[in-house]
């Protein structure tokens, strides 16, 4: 139990540290790509600024341009005063609607930059609009400027430039072992913080939980013998001659009482070994239809006590040997025809079956008894877990069946619980055969 805590909480402090690291580092990613996208704008700005001063001194338009396209990946529309095309790059071609969006974002923005002929008669210098982010029809983004440049030679030129926005897998991909290096040593420091911080977390619980089973193993030996001295002097009261019936009540109600008390002592002491992992198994062939006739034997007379038919059903067929510990498995068999014996009725019908299906030696017994609601079957093997509330069963104290799936999962086997057809329960036992 105390591993499963802290087990659940070592995976509860892993992701809640992996979200907030990722939170964390995902906020850095996009300010760092933030970052890259400004830092190129600017340069996209400065690349078209330099270009614009080699226009104005250069009068090979085309060459210049056509350079600028080819190293820089950009794409230019080159219009006269008249508002003829004197250069487009292909690309533009078939992409016209990226100048038109661009345009109408700059009018809105600018005023009538592109072709503002009118007004140069007092500004003969070459300017600029600012660099604006589109959106094409493709899908793709792009960084646009307009430019309206004069010539050493008097000539008046209006430039549009675009250039597509780098992704943002482009933007990371340089830095992209650098990333996987910081992931993978935030991953194995998380995985190491959450081991220290599940143990300190869970160090108190486990001492506290290892006392109290320390205490209910060391009383439970204690007890021991005193209960012992208790039945001895209530069996010499017994056979005391002549001794008067209310005497006897009284001796009865004692023997009762630490019989019962002795059932609960030596359950707490099995419980108190599995948990200490100090149980020993001794595993060797078992003969499963000398098993079945010696749990038969054992319940018959019971069955018969209280009114209840008892059937043993056995293959016909030998059972294969089975590997296991006969004791143990004597005393996981034992807990459930017990349990079908109390809470079945008179005249009621318990079976005890076995069966070979693939690999798997099945073990079933079949009680037409009370049953167990569906609200309480997540919980029947828990320990001290009673479904009768009222605890008019008085021989049962909540441990049998917690103690049946704890040995059964030693033995390797499992267990399932089904409702028996017209009431009662069915539990079957799967061993596997080696």
């Amino acid at each position: 139990m105390v591993q499963r805590l802290k087990r659940n909480l070592y995976f509860l402090f892993i992701i809640s540290l992996i979200l907030i690291f990722s939170i964390v580092f995902l906020l850095m990613t996009y300010t760092n790509i933030k970052a890259k996208q400004k830092s190129e704008l600017a340069y996209f700005n400065r690349m078209i600024t330099t270009l614009v001063f080699q226009l104005e001194h250069e009068s090979d338009y085309h060459a210049c341009i056509s350079l600028y396209e080819e190293k820089s990946d950009m794409y230019f529309q080159l219009l006269s005063d008249t508002e003829q095309s004197l250069y487009q790059s292909k690309y533009l071609e078939n992409n016209t609607d990226m100048i038109d969006t661009f345009l109408a974002l700059l009018l809105e923005r600018e005023g009538d930059f592109t072709f503002a002929a009118s007004s140069l008669e007092d500004n003969y210098y070459s300017r600029q609009s600012g660099a604006y982010t589109i959106k094409a029809v493709n899908g793709k983004n792009y960084y646009c400027v307009s430019c309206l440049i004069i010539t050493n030679c008097g000539n008046i030129y209006t430039l549009i430039a675009l250039k597509e926005c780098s992704g943002f897998i482009a933007l990371l991909r340089p830095e992209l072992g650098y990333y996987f290096c910081i992931w993978y040593g935030i991953l194995v420091s998380i995985a190491f913080l959450s081991q220290i911080l599940a143990e300190k977390a869970i160090n108190p619980t486990e001492k506290a939980m290892q006392s109290q089973k320390d205490f209910i193993a060391c009383v439970s030996h204690e007890c021991k013998a005193p209960l012992a001295a208790i039945l001895s002097s209530a069996e010499m009261i017994e056979s005391v001659p002549n001794i008067p019936d209310t005497v006897k009540e009284h001796v009865l109600v004692i023997d009762s009482e630490v019989s019962r008390m002795s059932r609960l002592i030596r359950d707490l002491i099995l419980l108190s070994s599995l948990d200490a992992g100090n149980w020993s198994f001794h595993i060797d062939e078992i003969n499963v239809d000398t098993l079945l006739i010696n749990l038969y034997a054992k319940f018959e007379p019971i069955c018969r006590k209280k009114k209840i038919q008892l059937q043993l059903n056995i293959p016909d067929e030998c059972c294969p040997p089975l590997y296991s510990d006969a004791d143990r498995l004597d005393q996981i068999i034992s807990i459930f025809l017990d349990n079908a014996v109390s809470y079945s009725p008179p005249e009621s019908e318990i079976s005890l079956d076995a069966c070979v299906r693939k690999n798997e030696l099945i073990f079933t017994i079949i009680d037409h008894g009370i049953g167990i609601s569906e609200k309480d079957k997540p919980y029947i093997f828990k320990r001290f877990y009673q479904c009768d509330k009222s605890r008019t069963q008085r021989e049962h104290f909540g441990l049998g069946l917690s103690i049946a799936n704890d040995l059964i999962h030693k033995l390797e086997g499992k267990m399932k619980l089904f409702d028996t057809p017209g009431g009662g329960c069915t539990f079957k036992i799967f061993l596997p055969l080696k």
